[in-house]
């Protein structure tokens, strides 16, 4: 599909009325805070601002990965913006992070790991200060103060 993207969060966009999940990546949720210099931020609409800027003015292409499914409604795939590939721009910037559940035979660890470590090595985005990881957050882990959000 191809077409100008509308951005769910930071992982989750559509195309053409069709929405995906980018592949090999995990963004904070849009409730999801985290911090920096010991102050709480919305690290969610963060990482959803930093994929509208990515597809900002620009075509987006999403290439369904067969069999593979983040949930029964919303298929992965792999998303370019100008020939981009959206993932590695969310983990470049540091606002989403390596799947570790990903299939290894997609081999995204392997090529994402690399810029993950840079953006790390950089403190890019979530890097810069504290934060869960996403799949955590969502198992109800937070951070310290967080408590009741």
């Amino acid at each position: 599909m191809r077409g100008t993207a509308e951005i769910i969060d930071g992982d989750s966009l559509s195309v053409a009325g069709q929405n995906y999940d980018l592949a090999g990546v995990d963004a904070p949720e849009l409730a999801q805070r985290c911090t920096r210099k010991e102050r709480f931020y919305d690290c969610g609409l963060l990482a959803q601002a930093a994929l509208m800027d990515l597809t900002a003015g620009v075509e987006v292409e999403c290439r369904r990965l067969k069999g593979r499914a983040a949930s029964a409604d919303v298929p992965l795939a792999r998303c370019t913006a100008a020939g981009y590939d959206l993932s590695e721009g969310m983990i470049y910037t540091g606002w989403a992070l390596v799947r570790p559940d990903d299939d290894p035979a997609e081999r995204y660890g392997a090529l994402f790991g690399p810029i993950q470590h840079g953006a790390e090595e950089a403190r890019r985005g979530l890097w810069k200060g504290e934060f869960v990881a996403p799949w955590a957050w969502r198992d109800g882990q937070r951070l310290a103060g967080e408590a009741g959000r």
